[in-house]
């Protein structure tokens, strides 16, 4: 079962992949780094993974919100950074 609140530290890493993006950003755009830019954004999914493995260890299941937000902002950002700087294979 899902607690009503959510400890502040569980709240930071579902959110962190908000500060991922905006690092990619700028090492896409400031730096001209692509390399740096789409490290960042596989770092983006840090933040989430240790989030799952907290609420896993303690037998609770996570609120939607705190999924589908922070992984829908990656997934758009990661397509419009391919569309806008290439693939990151490529």
């Amino acid at each position: 079962m899902s607690n009503v609140e959510a400890p502040q530290a569980l709240r930071h890493l579902w959110a962190s992949p908000a500060l991922f993006v905006l690092a990619a950003f700028v090492a896409f755009n400031v730096a001209g780094s692509r390399g740096a830019g789409w490290a960042l954004m596989a770092g983006g999914l840090s933040g989430p993974l240790v989030a799952l493995g907290w609420q896993a260890l303690r037998r609770e299941r996570p609120e939607t919100a705190f999924v589908v937000v922070p992984l829908g902002l990656l997934v758009l950002m990661s397509v419009l950074f391919g569309i806008n700087e290439g693939p990151p294979w490529g």
